[in-house]
């Protein structure tokens, strides 16, 4: 589900940001509206790899805490 959400986002935000801020803040220069759409890209990219890390973080957390009630039931 946190797969589909990051992709639609990564489909989503870049455009849209494009061509909003072509339209609204940059006057219709699309160079500065190309640089946006990049740092957009960039931020869900990276908010990807972070929720990743978590996510990852606490399966590893689990399996620790797992193991250790493992090894007291074998004592």
């Amino acid at each position: 589900m946190k797969l589909l959400f990051f992709a639609a986002t990564l489909a989503i935000l870049p455009i849209s940001s494009y061509f909003l801020t072509e339209k609204y803040v940059w006057s219709g220069n699309s160079n500065y509206a190309a640089i946006t759409a990049i740092c957009a890209a960039n931020i869900v990219l990276i908010a990807y790899i972070v929720v990743s890390l978590m996510e990852d973080k606490q399966s590893f957390k689990v399996a620790e805490e797992k193991k250790l009630s493992e090894t007291k039931k074998e004592r």
